[in-house]
């Protein structure tokens, strides 16, 4: 399986075996559609043949949408292969970069409200403390948090007892 982000350019490759000779196949066409879960045709070409070793075929593509894909190598008269990609919904390598320290915004939110919801009595979460944490993530380039956040969450605290001033965890809601 590969696994990409979008718009991420990245290899694919193919190489032919004949089956009867055990020789590696050079100077074939050998062509590729890449196709989306429904089985719907998104990409296509044709591979060039490696001139560092011959019979191995590359191209590089990149796919726009999150996903998982398919490639199919084709060459009349071989059987060439198939390969699995995945596309993340996010580009993890975007993601990582706004990751400095003036990008993160950590917001402590405390339980304020006399009468515990739900949530907060089975995490015993006591008046005036931590009732959850919210993280965002703005772009690199954004000047302020208006409308920038490209990734957020909420960490909720967890106490052992309604008295304790810290809390033993922080996870999800329950």
């Amino acid at each position: 399986m590969i696994r990409v982000d979008r718009n991420e350019q990245f290899p694919v490759t193919a190489m032919i075996l004949d089956e009867c000779s055990g020789e590696i196949v050079s100077s074939a066409v050998v062509q590729y559609v890449v196709r989306d879960d429904s089985d719907s045709p998104t990409l296509s070409g044709t591979f060039s043949e490696s001139n560092e070793e011959p019979g191995v075929y590359i191209d590089t593509i990149s796919l726009p949408d999150p996903g998982i894909y398919r490639i199919y190598a084709t060459c009349s008269g071989y059987n060439v292969g198939t390969e699995e990609i995945l596309v993340n919904p996010e580009n993890i390598y975007e993601l990582t970069k706004q990751n400095r320290h003036y990008n993160i915004s950590v917001e402590e939110v405390l339980r304020t409200n006399g009468i515990a919801t739900a949530s907060q009595v089975a995490r015993n979460v006591p008046l005036n403390k931590t009732d959850y944490i919210i993280n965002r993530i703005k772009l690199d380039t954004a000047n302020d948090w208006s409308g920038s956040t490209i990734a957020s969450g909420i960490v909720y605290a967890h106490y052992k007892v309604i008295t304790d001033n810290l809390p033993y965890k922080m996870g999800g809601p329950f």
